[in-house]
């Protein structure tokens, strides 16, 4: 069991440790001490500059997202798992409003133990912050102009992003686009913004989780996806303060079906190789939760039953699109080299989505040719399980798609998904065929 306390004080950070308990400065810009960590110390200026006073609940939630963020980053699997991959957190966090969140405690450790495949325990107590003040916001120089937005939209940098937003702006919707601002993500998202058809206002922030002294920090970082979401729960807050009438504020989360039900390819990879960042069961548990607590935020997946090809056949022809869609980033590895690899599940699926559109894709890949790959077992492993995956008949890819995780009940919704998980893995057989590979 690992214990993580935080503060919002760094004041009450012990001077000394206690075995099995870390400190985290939460919205600190730096850790105390060595032994410590600190997570959010940008956070309080991003939400001011959005110019009006968010719903202090939506703020205890991003507060929430960014404990587990610390708890996910600072504790590593390899060395605090007794089978090599659960984890058990006890978190303890300062909210400003702690009784309306225990009341929904166990249903974020549920959800939280679907999303990263660790168990949870959340306690809450007084003395967590306020949202940013007017004081405090009208002391910055610059804001987002969100005046005009009427939603909000998740947006990475990456290809799906890239058609929400711009289906949206097509459409005459004005969203409040909402970005990590990792180092080499806003890349992406500074070159895509000025191609959505019009400007569109922007929230971007970066939660920088940083440990003090010797650690190995986890790199799987499977609960980055609810920094994600707090963050656009907020935007959405703060779209709902300029406008009330709107009454419950949208917030789209555009990933296409195939991978947002990930399900697993083959028998070993249930669990280390399966996100869940947008799996139907994580999202429609987080919408649960934010009903109950009162946030009227609804999250959206329009491309749920769309594959990737399938969306970018939608938004075309628009020569704009296809140019700016090769200049998004899929890649799952691309910041350990700067270059998407083209071999892993993103890139494959990424690829067969230009080849279904009919766009060529000139993405400068670290490995270009699949077949050269062959003889590498170190790399391999992506393209042959998708290889097994198709193979399949229908009632293993029924099998295997029910193994990612709980599916809607409603009948056309999930012969919906099943269908999605279908033709996205007939998509991929598809290019690796015209590669030259036996499906």
């Amino acid at each position: 069991m690992t214990k993580l306390v935080f503060h919002v004080d760094d004041s009450q950070i012990p001077s000394t440790d206690t075995k099995g308990t870390t400190h985290v400065y939460l919205y600190g810009k730096r850790p105390v001490r060595l032994g410590t960590g600190s997570i959010g110390g940008s956070l309080e200026v991003a939400v001011a500059r959005l110019a009006i006073a968010v719903d202090i609940k939506a703020f205890d939630f991003l507060s929430i997202a960014l404990a587990v963020i610390a708890a996910d980053t600072f504790v590593s699997r390899e060395t605090f798992s007794a089978n090599g991959w659960t984890r058990e957190f006890t978190l303890e966090i300062p909210l400003a409003r702690p009784a309306v969140w225990q009341d929904v405690a166990s249903d974020l450790e549920h959800a939280l133990n679907f999303l990263s495949g660790d168990q949870w325990t959340l306690s809450f107590r007084n003395g967590g912050i306020d949202p940013p003040s007017k004081k405090e916001i009208a002391r910055l120089r610059k804001h987002v102009a969100i005046g005009s937005a009427d939603c909000t939209s998740l947006f990475s940098g990456g290809l799906d992003s890239l058609i929400g937003a711009r289906r949206l702006a097509d459409e005459g919707r004005i969203p409040l686009l909402v970005s990590h601002s990792y180092r080499g993500d806003q890349s992406y998202q500074d070159y895509l913004a000025p191609r959505l058809g019009k400007a569109l206002p922007r929230f971007a922030a970066n939660a920088n989780p940083v440990f003090g002294g010797e650690n190995m920090n986890d790199t799987t970082m499977r609960t980055r996806s609810l920094g994600f979401l707090a963050y656009g729960v907020v935007s959405a807050s703060a779209v709902l303060a300029k406008k009330p009438s709107v009454g419950v504020v949208d917030l789209f989360v555009p990933e296409n079906g195939f991978i947002a039900l990930n399900a697993p390819l083959t028998r070993r990879r249930v669990g280390s190789h399966s996100t869940r960042t947008t799996h139907p069961s994580f999202l429609s548990q987080i919408q649960a939760i934010l009903d109950k607590v009162g946030l009227p935020v609804r999250l959206q997946n329009r491309y749920r039953h769309m594959t990737k090809g399938e969306m970018l056949c939608e938004i075309l022809p628009n020569d704009d699109v296809a140019h700016a869609a090769v200049n998004t980033v899929s890649c799952g590895k691309w910041k350990r080299k700067s270059k998407q690899c083209g071999h892993c599940i993103p890139c494959l699926i990424r690829r067969a989505a230009f080849a279904k559109a009919g766009i060529v894709d000139s993405t400068s890949y670290q490995f270009p040719d699949l077949g050269k790959l062959w003889d590498r077992p170190d790399m391999r492993d992506d393209v042959m399980a998708m290889l097994v995956a198709t193979g399949r008949d229908e009632r293993g890819l029924r099998q295997r798609a029910v193994a990612s995780g709980p599916l809607p009940l409603d009948p056309v919704e999930r012969e919906n998904w099943f269908g999605v998980h279908k033709r996205g893995l007939e998509e991929v057989a598809a290019y690796l065929k015209t590669q030259g590979f036996r499906t």
